[in-house]
C-alpha cells in the first residue's frame, strides 16, 4: 500500500468520525498551546536576561581589586600586573590610575580658557589612565582620528564621541552655559563651544588646600572612541590617557606643593587593575588563577551565572507545566484510537481476509494518530502566536514607552516564539499523537481475522 494510499485511507476515517476527531484534536491544540506559550514565557525571560547581561558590559572583562590591608594581601604592584598579564588567556593587564593625592581635575578650552569641563580620575570617572598598548586591546572603538601610539608625545590622549559638548561656560547661567549636541527640527547639529582637536586644550590638577599650587598641562586630542557606557563614561565625554603621563602629573603635584608622601614602596602599587580575557569561556578559568594568588575581583559573568540558572530552571517549570496538557491530550488520543479499532473490527477482519499486510493495518492506524497530533500541533501554534501577540501588545500598552541607556525605544515582550519553537510544537504533538496510537494499533494487528467478522 502506497503512503498517499494510506494518508486517504486514514483521513477518510477521521471524517467519518468528526465528532470524536474535533474533540481530541482540540484537547491536542490545548496542550500544544499551552506548551507552546509557556516556552514562549521562557523564551521572553531569557531574551530579558541576554539585556541584562548586555548592559553590565564587557563580559571578557575582570577587575581585580587592592581592597584588602597588607597584612592580608600583597599590594597590587606593576609585577603583580605584569604576572597576571602573563596567564594563559589574558590578552592584556592594565594598572588603573587613582591618585590619593589630586582630588578634582579642570579641563580648560577655547580662547582664554572660556570653557572647562570639571571632571574626576579613576574608574568611571571622566580621565581614565591605563597602559597605553591596552587601550585597544580593551575594546575602544575610534570614530573619529585614530589611537594613540609609542611615537606619540607624551601627553597625547583620545576622547569620547561628545566630549566637545561639555565644555560649559561658567560665566553664563543653564541651559545658556552649554551646548545640546540634539539636531533641531531640520537635523542640523549645532557647534560646540570647543574644537577639541582644533582648540588649546589644557589639563589643570585644582589645589585641595589652600595656598596649594595648581599644575597645568596641554593635551593633544588625536582620535575620540565611539559611545558605549558599558565601558564607561570616559567613551562619552572623558578622556582616555597614558597611565605614565598621570603618573608624572602626580608627582609633579607633590614635588610643586611638597606634599608628605607616606607610602615610600621602591614599586608603585594600585587599588585595582583591569583585565581582558580572550573568550568568555575562558573568563572562569582566568579567575581562579586570581583567586588563588589572593585578590578580590568584580566580573559581569558571576552575576550572569546566577541569572541563567535561575533562567533555566523557570523554563524547565514552564514547560513541565505546559507537558501535562499534552500528556492529557495523549491520553485522550489513546482513547479515542482504542474505541476506534473496537468499532472497526470487522474491517480490520476483512482486511486481513483480503491479504492486506499486517504493517499496512498498523500503519494506517498510526497515520490516523499522528494526523490527530500534526493538525491540533498547527492549529495551537496559531492561536499561540495570536496569543503572543496579544500578550506583547497589551504589556507595551499598559506600561508605555521605555528606554534604554542609549535612549533608545525598547519593547516589553511577554512571549516570544521563534520559528524553532514553532517547529518543535507541531512536531511534538505529532509524535505524541503517534506514539498515543501506537499501543491500539498494535491490538489492530493482534485481531484474529475470523473471530472479528463472526462477532461483529
Amino acid at each position: 500500500m502506497r503512503i498517499s494510499d494510506l494518508i486517504k485511507l486514514s483521513t477518510d476515517n477521521l471524517k467519518r468520525r468528526k465528532g470524536r476527531t474535533i474533540l481530541t484534536v482540540l484537547g491536542v491544540i490545548i496542550g500544544t498551546c499551552s506548551i507552546v506559550m509557556m516556552m514562549s514565557i521562557g523564551q521572553a525571560i531569557d531574551k530579558s536576561t541576554e539585556d541584562m547581561m548586555q548592559g553590565m558590559g564587557d563580559l571578557t572583562k575582570i577587575t581585580v581589586h587592592n581592597w584588602r590591608s597588607e597584612e592580608e594581601q600583597d599590594p597590587l604592584t606593576e609585577s603583580v600586573i605584569e604576572k597576571i598579564g602573563a596567564m594563559e588567556h589574558v590578552v592584556v593587564a592594565t594598572p588603573i590610575f587613582q591618585s590619593n593625592y589630586i582630588g578634582s581635575v579642570t579641563i580648560f578650552g577655547g580662547k582664554n580658557d572660556k570653557y572647562q569641563i570639571n571632571c574626576w580620575m579613576g574608574s568611571g570617572g571622566d580621565i581614565i589612565g591605563m597602559n597605553k598598548e591596552a587601550i585597544k586591546e580593551y575594546g575602544y572603538e575610534i570614530v573619529d582620528g585614530r589611537y594613540t601610539e609609542e611615537k606619540d608625545k607624551p601627553f597625547t590622549v583620545i576622547a569620547g564621541e561628545y566630549v566637545d559638548y561639555q565644555f560649559y561656560n561658567p560665566k553664563r547661567k543653564w541651559p545658556h552655559n552649554r551646548v545640546d549636541p540634539t539636531p533641531d527640527e531640520n537635523g542640523v547639529v549645532p557647534q560646540p563651544f570647543v574644537d577639541v582637536y582644533k582648540d588649546k586644550i589644557t589639563l589643570t590638577l585644582m589645589p585641595q588646600e589652600e595656598g596649594a599650587k595648581e599644575i597645568k598641562q596641554e593635551i593633544k586630542v588625536v582620535g575620540k572612541v565611539k559611545e558605549d557606557f558599558n565601558k564607561g563614561y570616559e567613551t562619552y565625554g572623558g578622556f582616555i590617557m597614558d597611565i605614565e603621563d598621570l603618573i608624572a602629573l602626580e608627582e609633579e603635584y607633590i614635588k610643586t606643593n611638597k606634599i608628605r608622601v607616606t607610602d615610600k614602596s621602591k614599586e608603585r602599587s594600585y587599588n585595582q587593575a583591569v583585565i581582558k580575557v580572550d573568550d568568555v569561556a575562558n573568563v572562569e578559568n582566568v579567575i581562579a588563577s586570581i583567586e588563588e594568588m589572593g585578590y578580590d575581583y568584580s566580573s559581569p559573568t558571576g552575576y550572569i551565572d546566577e541569572l541563567k540558572k535561575s533562567t533555566q530552571t523557570i523554563q524547565l517549570i514552564l514547560a513541565g507545566l505546559g507537558s501535562i496538557s499534552l500528556l492529557v491530550a495523549a491520553i485522550s488520543i489513546a482513547n479515542t484510537m482504542t474505541m476506534a479499532i473496537y468499532e472497526r473490527r470487522r474491517e480490520i477482519g476483512i482486511m486481513k481476509v483480503l491479504g492486506c499486510e499486517i504493517k499496512n493495518i498498523r500503519a494506517m492506524f498510526l497515520f490516523e494518530s499522528a494526523g490527530i497530533g500534526f493538525i491540533g500541533g498547527i492549529v495551537g501554534v496559531a492561536i499561540s502566536y495570536l496569543l503572543s501577540f496579544g500578550l506583547n501588545y497589551i504589556a507595551n500598552s499598559m506600561m508605555g514607552a521605555s528606554y534604554n541607556m542609549y535612549g533608545e525605544v525598547t519593547k516589553t515582550y511577554i512571549s516570544i516564539i521563534p520559528l524553532w519553537l514553532a517547529l518543535v510544537g507541531v512536531g511534538f504533538s505529532s509524535l505524541v499523537g503517534m506514539l498515543s496510537g501506537y499501543i491500539p494499533a498494535n491490538k489492530a494487528v493482534k485481531i484474529s481475522a475470523l473471530t472479528a467478522i463472526k462477532n461483529d
